[in-house]
């Protein structure tokens, strides 16, 4: 028997690991376009790769209820286990597990050094066009110019999605599988900033950070969801962990028509803590109390906001006004940002396409893993534990 994995990022790397240790006389090869391996891993966790959240709760991504019964069978505790029975020393930080290196390069030379010397083969640079199932097993048609394939017995696709292109994730496959008859929910950014409209410019705020609970509201002001952390400005719209999944949650629901962001910029302060806050300091400093709490770009913004030259010309009424803005700033959202500013791509193979284990409906011996699948997780290392799971379902059945 022989398996081809078509894509060598972290679900493709990981199943590689699985398939060989199970079948240890079987051929295992990965196949990637691109000439360095798993490249996307590398800007995981800011570069020192999460792998893993203490949290691992159907809540955290799209398909609660799918997710519900395989993160039962594979919880926190288990992959744990199963990453140090590999070598594979493991760092905690809070709810985040991280290799103990603390290093995305490293930790994907150490699963590629793993891979290697259980003698999974790679063929790097080389990019999967298209297969047909032949008498024996399936051909994979390749770019010209490089050696042929061997007929293998199982595929597994994990070629993940479209985020980040520039690391490689073009979603090139896509129209391969739509060939085959496979439907794909139609792709969205997740884990991606928010545009957003403003009254007053958000330019001069570019580069501002501050913490802030953030609540996604719909047309009538209802709570969709909400999360504390810190926002990053940009230039039209807003960025951050926190935001990143807003967003998603923002596209899962199908981009509500009206939808707005509120942001309290003091959520561990009541209204009559903050306002009272404010007019001490502004009793005591009234030309510049807004320096005491932001830089001059943002106070220049609360300014204008309220409709204020300067903050010497607050009046009392104005701090209550001011109390307001910023207990509860809002912005309607225009837009999300686009595939090269997102983390993970929403959408892909449906899941009514796919066996328990991932395997096909459609193919026998075909299954799928990863980012090509239509479930995603929010941030904090759900996304990679998915590339885990995902491997280990489908090395039950190849």
């Amino acid at each position: 028997m022989s398996t081809l994995i078509v894509g060598g990022g972290a679900a493709g790397l990981y199943a590689s690991i699985l398939l060989k240790k199970k079948h240890p006389a079987e051929q295992i090869v990965v196949l990637d376009k691109e000439e360095k391996i798993a490249r996307k891993m590398y800007a995981t966790g800011n570069g020192h790769c999460n792998l893993l959240n203490r949290h691992l709760e159907p809540a955290f991504y799209s398909h609660p209820e799918f997710m519900a019964p395989i993160l039962a069978k594979y919880d926190f505790s288990m992959l744990c286990a199963l990453l140090e029975s590999w070598g594979i020393a493991l760092r905690e930080e809070g709810d985040c597990v991280y290799p103990e290196s603390y290093n995305a390069g490293c930790y994907v030379s150490l699963l590629s050094q793993i891979a290697k010397s259980l003698g999974v083969e790679f063929v790097l640079g080389c990019r999967a066009e298209d297969y047909s199932q032949k008498e024996r097993g399936f051909a994979v048609n390749i770019e010209k110019g490089f050696k042929p394939l061997p007929i293998f017995d199982n595929l597994l696709f994990a070629v993940g999605g479209l985020s980040s292109p520039n690391l490689g994730s073009d979603g090139s496959f896509y129209s391969c599988l739509k060939e085959h008859g496979y439907h794909l929910v139609p792709p969205e950014p997740g884990l991606a900033p928010l545009k957003l409209f403003s009254s007053v410019s958000l330019k001069p705020l570019a580069g501002f950070r501050h913490e802030a609970k953030v609540t996604l509201l719909d047309s009538k002001g209802h709570s969709l969801y909400a999360e504390t952390g810190e926002v990053l400005f940009k230039e039209d719209g807003i960025s951050g962990i926190v935001v990143f999944n807003i967003e998603s949650v923002y596209v899962r629901l199908k981009k509500p028509v009206g939808a707005t962001l509120s942001l309290d910029y003091f959520p561990s302060l009541s209204f009559e803590g903050l306002l009272a806050h404010l007019t001490s300091v502004f009793e005591k400093n009234p030309r510049f109390f807004l320096s005491s709490f932001f830089p001059y770009e943002m106070g220049q913004h609360l300014c204008l906001a309220l409709g204020k030259k300067e903050p010497s010309s607050f009046s009392n009424q104005d701090l209550v006004s001011l109390t307001k803005l910023l207990k509860e700033e809002k912005y309607p959202i225009v837009g999300t940002y686009d595939f090269r500013n997102s983390q993970v791509t929403i959408g892909g193979v449906s899941l009514e396409e796919l066996g328990p284990h991932l395997e096909s409906k459609r193919e026998e011996k075909v299954a799928f893993a990863g980012e090509i699948i239509d479930i995603d997780g929010m941030c904090g290392g759900y996304n990679l534990a998915w590339s885990l799971i995902s491997a280990l379902l489908v090395s039950e059945v190849l």
